[in-house]
This record gives C-alpha cells, sequence and structure tokens, in this order.
C-alpha cells in the first residue's frame, strides 16, 4: 500500500513539472489546482505500469485505466487544461472537494506512535500561517499523556523564544502562545509530551508574520460586460505586485467560484477588482458572498521571499446584484492559452 502511495506521488510529480515547463512564465495569475485521481499497478521496482485516463466533461475529470506514455501524460494535461479554459483564469469554479482553495491556510495534524502496539498522538495548528497579533493556538489528543509543553522555537539558533504546558480539557490538550511582531521568519514549535513516563517530541511547521497588507472591506458589486466587478478596499504597507484571492458562495453557503486578481499597487490606501464572470453564476442562488480571503505580496526577485497580508473582515455579502444585468458572452481563450493548449494536443500525438 505504501508503494502504491509512492508511486502516485512520483505520477502527481512528473505531471506537475511537465505543466509547469509548458506553461511558465507567461500565466498571469495562479489558477485553482485540479484533484487528478491516480490509480497505479504495481509491476516493478522500476516501473510504473498504469495510469487513469483523464476524461473531462464540464469541467469534472473522471479516470480510466490507461497504460502510461508521455503521449498519454501530454493527453492528460491538454484534457484538463481544455477545460480550464471554459472558464477565465481569474474566475474558476470551485466545488467543495477543492480542499486546497477552502482551507488555503488549513493545518495538517501529526501523529507520531509511542509504544508497540499501534497507539499513537495526535498534534496539531489551528492553522499554519499566521499574522501579528493572532495568539498560536495548539491540540494535543492521544491516551497516557501525563504532561505537555508546547515551545516556539528559532529554527537557526535554536533558541526557545516562548513556551507554555498544554491544558487537560475533556479527551484533548490546549495551550496558547502569545504572538509576537519581531518573531523570525525560520521558526518551528515543539511538542514535548510525556506519555507512559517517556518524553515523545514532535516538531511542528507554521509561519508567523507581520502582516505586509489589510483587506479593509468591499463596495458595491457592478456589472462590466460578462463580469460582475466586486473593488477591495486594501491598506498596504509597501508598495509592488498584489495578489488577492477569495472564494465566491452560494446563498446556501456553497462554493461557487474561485477569484483572482494581480495588480501593481502603491503603499497606502487602494483598489483592486475582483471578477466573476457570467459562467460560474449561472444558475447560482443569490445572494452571493466572498470569504477566505488571501493576500500576498508578490516575490520582487529571486530568492526574495513572498509577503503575506491579513483581513479585517471575514465575510461580505454582494446584495442587490442581478445575474442577468451579466452579458452572456463565453470566455474566449488568449491567443497564448490556444498556442499552448495546441501544443500539448500535439505533444499527446506524438
Amino acid at each position: 500500500m505504501k508503494y502504491q502511495q509512492y508511486l502516485k506521488r512520483i505520477a502527481l510529480m512528473l505531471f506537475s513539472a511537465c505543466a509547469v515547463w509548458i506553461f511558465w512564465p507567461s500565466i498571469p495569475v495562479e489558477k485553482p489546482q485540479k484533484t487528478i485521481q491516480v490509480t497505479v499497478k504495481k509491476t516493478s521496482e522500476q516501473t510504473i505500469s498504469q495510469l487513469e485516463k483523464v476524461e473531462v466533461t464540464d469541467n469534472h475529470v473522471s479516470a480510466v485505466s490507461e497504460t502510461i506514455s508521455s503521449n498519454n501524460s501530454a493527453a492528460l494535461v491538454a484534457k484538463v487544461y481544455a477545460a480550464e479554459l471554459n472558464y477565465p483564469p481569474y474566475s474558476q469554479p470551485l466545488t467543495d472537494v477543492d480542499f486546497d482553495r477552502l482551507q488555503p491556510n488549513y493545518f495538517n495534524p501529526q501523529s507520531i506512535p509511542v509504544d508497540n502496539e499501534g497507539n499513537e498522538i495526535t498534534a496539531a495548528l489551528s492553522k499554519f500561517r499566521y499574522t501579528y497579533p493572532e495568539p498560536i493556538l495548539a491540540t494535543l489528543q492521544g491516551d497516557n499523556i501525563v504532561n505537555a509543553e508546547l515551545q516556539l522555537i528559532d529554527t537557526n539558533s535554536g533558541e526557545v523564544l516562548v513556551s507554555n504546558r498544554f491544558e487537560q480539557e475533556d479527551n484533548s490538550w490546549h495551550v496558547q502562545l502569545n504572538g509576537d511582531r519581531d518573531l523570525p521568519r525560520q521558526l518551528h514549535a515543539t511538542v514535548r509530551a510525556n506519555v507512559n513516563n517517556k518524553t515523545i517530541t514532535m516538531a511542528l511547521a507554521l509561519k508567523y508574520i507581520d502582516p505586509i497588507a489589510t483587506l479593509e472591506g468591499f463596495d458595491s458589486a457592478f456589472t462590466r460586460d460578462a463580469d460582475m466587478i466586486v473593488p477591495a478596499q486594501l491598506t498596504t504597507k509597501k508598495q509592488g505586485l498584489y495578489r488577492v484571492r477569495a472564494n465566491l458562495f452560494d446563498a446556501n453557503h456553497q462554493p461557487i467560484a474561485h477569484l483572482v486578481t494581480k495588480k501593481k499597487l502603491r503603499k497606502g490606501s487602494n483598489e483592486i477588482e475582483l471578477k466573476a464572470h457570467q459562467s460560474v453564476l449561472q444558475g447560482k442562488q443569490p445572494p452571493f458572498h466572498l470569504a477566505t480571503f488571501s493576500i500576498e505580496l508578490m516575490s520582487p526577485a529571486p530568492g526574495k521571499p513572498t509577503q503575506y497580508g491579513n483581513s479585517s473582515i471575514k465575510k461580505y455579502e454582494i446584495k442587490d446584484f442581478a445575474v442577468s444585468s451579466l452579458s452572456d458572452v463565453s470566455y474566449q481563450p488568449s491567443a497564448q492559452e490556444q498556442q499552448r493548449l495546441q501544443l500539448l494536443q500535439k505533444m499527446s500525438q506524438g
């Protein structure tokens, strides 16, 4: 089972590398990732014998087993890319299975065995990336925990910056560490737990940042041709190229679309527009709302890290917008996008 999972990861990495090589660097905005299910059958230590062939219908991906070849790999990428081209890159469909878009700051719980009988303890942070002045929250679960401590450590120096003891509540343990504006960029949290008179240590990765920008709110949505425009108000601490992302939901809180925009902004007060294309809004139940905001100051050069902002609001409701006011013109892929698709299709034909 572990070997099959390893082979799956290798296959997905090969496809990802292919897509990056073909599409870099002219894609204007980051597109939502598609989840592609892969089935692998073991044949030898050096080969992967089968991969699921992807069939795309209305942006949905289904799978049928087929032998791997470079042509099939290109055909797979071409079909996924062709499905994406039904929608503009700034307004891609979103479903409840797109976990990476719905929970972009999710922390994956970490588990470690504590004995030879299969017992384990599990630790988790409330999120992966924190912004000042948010506290760092952690939970610990497992049997026979006597006590535990959470330490925030400077990865470069090994110095313990702050620590606190877990407190037990029902069947889990909880702890909070206060944030600091000046925490180093490279740090991690370490759990030290006493379990059955043994000290168990777990390292948890995280980021703690002083936000470079703040999303203050939105102005009323309006129509521009086939797009619903929602102007966002940002306050920035530094000029540069910013990327803002948000998820659009319907009246039943079901995901509709992942919206992405980029713009060069000056220091201070700025406006940037999020756009939802009519193709993702047709048949959806208003009123709509925006949530899951992400603000980034893009890296200006190799070696320069991306910086992150925060939002002063959790949700924005879009009131009194009529989808019928939008033009029903379909999205037309750009010349570059069509050329990329043609290249993939030629590769799939050998």
